[in-house]
């Protein structure tokens, strides 16, 4: 069962990477063009789930936490939470939120809250960056301003 989930984040790249070869762009450089960016997230996925799978092999099998059942729950419900608060409160207070969640959920740096609080700005900087500024989404404002 521990190699379900790397399996099927495998199968899901994929398919992603297989799709991303149906993008047509105007450029003739590939690295210019729209296909480059899920190729190379793609390609670090596939980089990233090697590296999950050799620590799984090596790692010997040891019980389950008694949390761990839970979690896949409570991502659930993280996740809805932050669907229905996008719209009223914005990108940046709900995924501020919901990256804190996620932190908690997986105990990132909870016993560090200034570390935590800097990761939580950094990831939602980080993908207000790529979206916004890169792809150029309009992204829900709280109050018109954030």
């Amino acid at each position: 069962m521990e190699f379900a989930l790397p399996a099927f984040f495998l199968v899901l790249t994929t398919i992603y990477l297989a799709q991303t070869f149906a993008i047509r762009g105007q450029s003739g450089a590939f690295w210019q063009g729209p296909r480059a960016m899920p190729v190379a997230a793609s390609a670090l996925m596939y980089a990233l789930l090697l590296v999950v799978l050799v620590r799984q092999l090596r790692h010997d099998a040891s019980p389950d936490q008694p949390g761990d059942i839970l979690r896949p729950l409570w991502v659930m419900l993280a996740t809805g939470a932050y669907i229905l608060l996008f719209q009223p409160l914005g990108y940046g207070l709900s995924t501020l939120l919901f990256v804190s969640a996620l932190f908690v959920i997986f105990e990132f740096r909870t016993a560090q809250p200034v570390a935590f609080a800097l990761y939580a700005l950094v990831v939602t900087a980080t993908f207000y960056i790529l979206y916004a500024v890169i792809f150029g989404v309009r992204l829900p404002q709280l109050f018109g301003v954030i």
